[in-house]
């Protein structure tokens, strides 16, 4: 049985959806570089300490991105490798971009061929790029979908992500963060209009005592993945926080694990 405290025990898988795992201290998106000595190592005792059992996620870089798409292509590279050292702690995802459809139709099907599922979390504003509705996405999305991918992409929602999502009604999309009061309104107005939508409750959010009953309540238990953010955000806070909310046992192992089994098959 796993436990971090007298008062907390862990009976329960917990796949984290949203984690950006790093090697060196380029792909470190810690806002406080230097206060842990953070490796893979050290990486993967803090998320297990807190009681997860399996992580998903892209590599990102605190640098800006260079080279095009062979800068890329080095995240998912990086991702590869980093699955290699974590083993089956670790689902890989990896990075596309509209300005380079043909390498990016070639990345999906080289990642399929290695058996990753994941794509994303795709963040437009870290690679240069500010919509979905960019037509250049639709031959991206097709191939995607061809390839049985599930996309995560980051949110707000000035990106046109409803136009995306319609646009692909066979494919998975995942949005990240829930985000505050108006923000989480928005979501639940999109999950209730796009059933291939999920949402993941990584980052800003889940701090708001309430905010997961509410969504749970509206939308259901079933379209929610647990996700945090490391090493952005304290994986401790996340997991203690869905503990802290009045659901139903049935609800919290969906959103804990059963959602991310069916959507990735980890």
């Amino acid at each position: 049985m796993r436990q971090f405290s007298e008062n907390t025990e862990f009976t329960s898988p917990i796949i984290d959806f949203h984690v950006h795992p790093f090697e060196s201290s380029t792909y470190n998106l810690n806002m406080y570089p230097g206060t842990y000595d953070l490796d893979v190592n050290e990486m993967k005792r803090q998320l297990a300490e807190a009681g997860i059992t399996h992580i998903c996620g892209s590599v990102l870089s605190r640098e800006p991105l260079q080279g095009g798409f062979c800068g890329l292509r080095e995240l998912n590279r990086e991702a590869l490798r980093l699955r290699e050292e974590l083993g089956d702690f670790y689902t890989p995802g990896f990075h596309v971009h509209p300005a380079y459809v043909r390498e990016s139709c070639e990345e999906i099907a080289f990642m399929h061929g290695r058996g990753v599922r994941l794509m994303g979390e795709l963040v437009p504003y870290m690679h240069g790029w500010g919509s979905f509705s960019d037509k250049s996405w639709d031959q991206i999305l097709d191939t995607a979908e061809q390839y049985g991918m599930v996309c995560s992409y980051h949110t707000p929602f000035d990106y046109d992500c409803k136009k995306m999502i319609d646009r692909h009604p066979g494919m998975t999309f995942v949005a990240a963060h829930p985000g505050d009061r108006q923000r989480v309104a928005e979501h639940i107005e999109l999950l209730q209009s796009c059933p291939n939508l999920c949402l993941d409750l990584s980052g800003t959010g889940l701090h708001r005592f309430g905010m997961l009953k509410r969504l749970v309540g509206q939308v259901g238990a079933d379209r929610l993945l647990f996700g945090t953010d490391y090493p952005i955000c304290n994986p401790r806070m996340y997991v203690q926080a869905v503990y802290g909310e009045e659901l139903r046992p049935v609800d919290r192992e969906m959103i804990f694990h059963g959602n991310a089994e069916r959507i990735l098959g980890v």
